[in-house]
């Protein structure tokens, strides 16, 4: 982890700075952000050195995940608190449907789904001790959670009507559905039977801020400009 930082100091309340881990679920904020043009300090953690597990960040979020977003003078955490941060710091970026009640709920209710559905079974596969100790419970929740994945895959491939998820606009939706498009490949999944998210996510993978924070993930680029 580079740089220790404090952020109740003045320098930092004015600094946005996002820490995350490759290939996780941070990736959608790290576009969101680069959609905004925002300038912000990237700080990369090693989830297989365990760094997020460092005294130094439990101080900063005590939950030992990614991504943690420090602005405004504040940590925040969890993906949907930062992508909501990021679209109404930034409104003039459009992130979000600010103006449409009905189409932002839209936006909330799949964001909910994304958080409370799909990456709970992803951890069930992945993380299993974050639901129990037990060894034969912990065999099972490996051997059941891809068929529950692939389940909602199969609705994210129905939703794909239009060009992004929430129609003819980009939102922070986009590179959120596209954080299990990833996974989805890491698990060894046949995401070929996905036609329409593939199209999706190659749309999203061709944007320059999706091609920049793929780049801020591999350690090319560490400072948005």
């Amino acid at each position: 982890m580079n740089n220790t930082i404090s952020p109740n100091s003045h320098h930092d309340r004015e600094m946005i700075q996002l820490y995350f881990a490759e290939g996780s679920c941070a990736f959608a904020s790290i576009v969101a952000l680069e959609e905004a043009g925002v300038h912000f300090v990237a700080r990369k953690l090693d989830m297989k050195a365990n760094e997020q597990r460092s005294a130094e960040y439990l101080a900063i979020n005590p939950r030992g995940r990614v991504p943690t977003l420090i602005a405004d003078g504040r940590v925040i955490t969890e993906t949907i608190a930062l992508l909501t941060y990021v679209a109404y710091r930034f409104p003039d970026a459009g992130l979000l449907p600010l103006d449409h009640p009905g189409r932002l709920a839209r936006a909330y209710e799949l964001m909910s789904w994304f958080a409370s559905s799909l990456h709970v079974t992803v951890a069930q596969i992945w993380r299993s001790t974050r639901f129990t100790q037990d060894a034969t419970a912990i065999a099972a929740l490996r051997a059941e959670g891809p068929a529950i994945l692939l389940e909602g895959y199969r609705e994210i491939e129905r939703l794909m009507e239009g060009p992004w998820l929430l129609g003819e606009t980009f939102s922070v939706l986009d590179p959120y559905a596209v954080v299990f498009w990833r996974w989805g490949e890491r698990l060894g999944f046949e995401m070929h039977r996905f036609p329409a998210w593939a199209a999706h996510k190659a749309r999203v993978m061709a944007r320059p801020a999706a091609e920049r924070a793929v780049a801020i993930e591999r350690g090319l680029v560490s400072v948005s400009a």
